[in-house]
């Protein structure tokens, strides 16, 4: 079980083991998007590493970079699918796209390069 402290005071009591995703949010870095235990993202004014180090999960979250160069640690096991971005989702530096279930998260890392990092943290892609 994990504590995580939401936006507005309040401690949620949470399975670690949900968790799918952690990435920081805002253009100045000042909230975390954690993904998995809630419908859509849960909001925290915790730094994303601090979060990530207190999750005690086997294997650990596997960190990539988001296309700005920002990191994000993905569960393995909830991957589901790795491809190139589409069409309509080019950006600059997105070489991959990770989806995770009904999540999509686009990756400075090639496809070839992210299968890699999340198949060594338990994805099977």
């Amino acid at each position: 079980m994990i504590v995580i402290r939401v936006l507005d005071g309040t401690d949620l009591h949470a399975d670690e083991n949900a968790v799918i995703l952690v990435a920081g949010a805002g253009d100045t870095g000042t909230h975390t998007m954690v993904h998995g235990i809630d419908r859509g993202a849960l909001m925290t004014a915790e730094e994303p590493a601090a979060l990530v180090a207190r999750l005690a999960v086997n294997p650990p979250l596997a960190r990539l970079a988001r296309p700005d160069m920002t990191p994000v640690w993905i569960k393995g096991s909830a991957v589901t699918a790795i491809r190139p971005p589409l069409a309509s989702e080019r950006q600059a530096a997105a070489n991959a796209v990770v989806i995770l279930g009904g999540l999509r998260q686009a990756v400075h890392e090639t496809v070839a390069a992210a299968e890699q990092v999340l198949n060594a943290h338990g994805a099977n892609v």
